[in-house]
């Protein structure tokens, strides 16, 4: 069997990969596996063995005419199609997306042949978007900023590929040694993030340790981080005299980065690869999470992790992540850290309710979990205008047979413009309104009528889900109506 894996994110999501790929290699020892990435990110496979191919999406050659002084899209879209015709040459039997992306869905498609098994986000016939699987489609309903998943993203991928992880997935068999010495006990800061959003000033990182310093002077501090961040990690070298720092931001390469956080006592940084090498190593972490970050999906992984959650930098009293810091280091958690823990969902946090809510919501949706209590009066009156506008989209689509799409159409529209605001206004139930959405989607193109009785499917599925919150009364009150 020879299989495609899709992965053109970013260092950090590559790394989030390797478990999954080293758990495909287990599970399908003698399959040929291949890999497709973007240059700027293929460093993050050196080591990995479970791979026997790589591929590097020639991302210049495509943009380079669309960016010139007069573009030339037909020369761009030349080397696409060379470079999709050279990889689909190779007759994949599996093509799994790991992307999740609108163009790696067109990509995955234009290398499918009809007998290919995908994975992952791909394209009908007509170019719509489809889920070529039940995660895929939860991906698309729960995943991401402002959703409610509580699931890893690591643990997803291998749902997705019906892989069950072993202790040896998570880890790293071959390391290329750090070429600068380091002292025999030290601590790893990485200086920046994967986005500045994410990362935290020199300023606040410089408070910050001089608490620590106050315990931990005798502990040398490992800066590392890109070339661009190398000025931030020179800013807090100058400002805390009391502590020993090896300084090797923007002079290792990112092969080097898994020797050197493997041996440390801690890895302290923001959202960004490093974090995701830690849980291949290992290595405690402490996570200092800020900014437009789901800490649920792309948190640390490493047995003893610990996550630093606020919104924002401004929200982060730098002394007192710096206490936090010692403390872990004299083996001791601070309350208010979130904490790694086993099971379905990796960390242990006390929520709001309306976010307890939500996740236990998606967990009867599609896991097989009980329907939460509603403790709101609103999420009854949510639930029940819901029921109302999805009877009424469930009633004109009943009528386009006799009145066409055309005139049909508008009041659907209106439906569903309805039950985006809902789901705005009472956000307990925006997850079961991601699910109807998604839904909507998986429905494949066919004829009128195929697309029409699919589409009273979804709803009809919505209004069951809905029934559970609205009391008996008003249910009575719709069957005696006649309600569809």
């Amino acid at each position: 069997m020879k299989i495609l894996i899709l992965q053109l994110a970013r260092l950090g999501d590559i790394y989030m990969t390797w478990p999954v790929l080293q758990g495909l290699r287990r599970t399908y020892p003698t399959a040929e596996i291949h890999i497709l990435t973007r240059p700027r990110f293929e460093s993050a496979l050196e080591g990995l063995q479970a791979v026997d191919r790589h591929w590097s999406l020639p991302s210049s050659q495509i943009l380079t005419p669309l960016i010139q002084t007069e573009p030339d899209l037909e020369a761009s879209l030349s080397h696409m199609d060379e470079f999709v015709t050279t990889l689909k040459s190779e007759q994949f039997d599996r093509i799994i997306n790991f992307t999740f992306s609108p163009f790696s869905s067109y990509l995955t498609h234009a290398l499918s042949e009809p007998n290919t098994v995908v994975s992952g986000y791909t394209r009908n016939a007509d170019g719509s978007l489809c889920f070529a699987d039940d995660v895929s489609a939860y991906f698309y309903a729960q995943v991401g900023l402002d959703k409610p998943n509580r699931v890893h993203v690591a643990d997803i991928l291998a749902s997705m590929v019906d892989v069950q992880y072993t202790e040896e997935d998570w880890g790293i068999s071959t390391y290329q040694e750090a070429s600068v010495t380091l002292p025999e006990r030290y601590m790893v800061l990485h200086v920046g993030a994967s986005d500045p959003q994410k990362a935290l000033s020199p300023d606040a990182w410089v408070r910050a340790l001089k608490v620590t310093s106050q315990r931990y002077a005798h502990l040398p501090v490992v800066l590392i981080g890109s070339a661009a961040e190398a000025p931030l990690a020179l800013q807090i070298e100058t400002q805390v005299p009391d502590m020993t720092f090896v300084n090797l931001a923007g002079r290792t390469q990112v092969s080097e980065l898994p020797a050197i956080i493997k041996k440390a006592e801690v890895l302290v940084g923001c959202d960004s690869a490093p974090v995701h090498i830690a849980s291949l190593t290992d290595t405690p972490t402490l996570n200092v999470s800020v900014g437009p970050v789901n800490f649920w999906e792309t948190g640390p992984k490493a047995s003893l992790s610990f996550i630093y959650r606020r919104e924002s930098e401004s929200e982060v009293v730098a002394e007192d992540l710096g206490a936090v810091l010692g403390d872990l280091l004299d083996g001791e958690v601070r309350e208010g850290l979130i904490v790694r823990t086993g099971g379905l969902v990796s960390y242990a946090r006390e929520e709001a309710p309306s976010e307890a809510f939500q996740w236990q919501l998606v967990e009867a949706l599609y896991m097989g979990g009980s329907f939460p209590v509603a403790d709101r009066m609103e999420i009854l009156q949510g639930a029940m205008k819901l029921n109302d506008i999805n009877t009424f989209a469930m009633e004109q689509l009943a009528l386009i047979p006799e009145l066409g799409v055309a005139k049909v159409a508008p009041f659907l529209d209106s439906a569903e413009e309805v039950i985006n605001n809902i789901s705005r206004m009472v956000p307990e139930l925006s997850p079961l309104v991601s699910w109807y959405q998604a839904e909507r989607i998986r429905i494949a193109p066919g004829s009128l009528e195929e697309i029409r009785t699919a589409t009273l499917n979804v709803h009809e599925r919505f209004k069951r889900y809905l029934h559970v919150y609205i009391p008996h009364e008003a249910l009575k009150e719709e069957a005696g109506n006649g309600a569809v």
